[in-house]
Order: C-alpha cells, then structure tokens, then sequence
C-alpha cells in the first residue's frame, strides 16, 4: 500500500509504510564561516593571553 501520490506527497505523515528506512544525519564539512570564527576566536584568545603575559615579562625584565 503506497501513501504517496505520483509527486511524492504523503498523505499519512510518519506512519508511512514507504518511509521504513532509518535515515541518519548527513556529516556537513565545516563551513568558511565557522572556520574563519574559529581562527578570530584563537587569535583573540592569543591577543588577550600576550596582553597579560608581556607586562609581567617586562616588570620581572626591567626592574632594578
């Protein structure tokens, strides 16, 4: 018994007999955007790391 019509329109949803088999997830490849996020979200944490490592490099450096 076939619950979709010619154009591929089922008219019983989930409970379709046709539709028996698990489809899983897709892997998507990561996307530029993330990808570019990812690299802003590394050197930012680097900028914020240097910024707070470099004073005290300096202090320990140049005190007299």
């Amino acid at each position: 018994m076939n619950c979709c019509d010619e154009y591929g329109n089922c008219n019983q949803g989930r409970d379709c007999p046709v539709r028996t088999a698990w489809v899983g997830k897709e892997v998507l490849p990561i996307s530029t955007w993330r990808y570019k996020v990812k690299c802003l979200a590394y050197w930012m944490l680097m900028t914020i790391l240097g910024l707070m490592i470099w004073p005290v490099l300096f202090y320990l450096a140049f005190r007299a």
